[in-house]
């Protein structure tokens, strides 16, 4: 007997479902794991490059300020390291921030009463170094045609701390050199 209709069978092919077996996602998400653990000393190197560039660029950018704005006013205005966003403080070390402001008395310590505060930058990330060659001259200050008064070669290195730099040394760190004229470049070793 032929059944013809709604009644007769006609055979289904099998139907495999697609998808990843479980052995075959743990390789995929071990073979990733390797790769990252590969890649990831080489990031972070990209990162504390990419670090060092940026406080490079914001003190070279906060010293061209102050020159900038020294020669439009007519009157000096001093960089200079500072803990609490208004005054100066007498070190080498750059890492908890600078000011700009006005020096109108030329002493490198800010007068708040008369002397207009320019700028404010924040601390460096902790674990950074930002050192000045030299104990004599803590802070830069530019004179009103825009040559900076009593500083000979500034350099300021900026380095993490594992680096342990110097502006003598050039491995891991940035530098920022100015001139005797007050001109900063950027001298960058890898």
């Amino acid at each position: 007997m032929k059944l013809f209709g709604p009644l007769r069978r006609v055979p289904q092919p099998l139907i495999r479902s697609r998808g990843f077996t479980l052995v075959e996602l743990m390789v995929v998400l071990a073979i990733a794991a390797i790769l990252a653990l590969i890649a990831a000393p080489a990031f972070t190197e990209t990162i504390n490059i990419a670090r060092r560039k940026t406080y490079a660029n914001q003190l070279f950018e906060d010293l061209t300020l102050a020159r900038n704005e020294a020669i439009k006013r007519g009157v000096p205005v001093t960089v200079c390291p500072s803990t609490d966003g208004e005054n100066c403080v007498a070190r080498d070390s750059w890492v908890t921030g600078w000011i700009v402001f006005v020096d109108v008395a030329t002493t490198g310590a800010r007068d708040a009463a008369t002397e207009a505060l320019l700028k404010v930058h924040e601390p460096l990330a902790s674990g950074w170094i930002a050192t000045k060659n030299g104990a004599n001259q803590r802070y830069v200050t530019y004179g009103p045609l825009g040559i900076p008064l009593g500083v000979n070669n500034f350099t300021l290195a900026i380095c993490p701390a594992s680096a342990a730099c110097t502006t003598a040394t050039t491995a891991n760190q940035t530098n920022l050199v100015m001139n005797t004229l007050g001109r900063v470049r950027i001298d960058s070793h890898n």
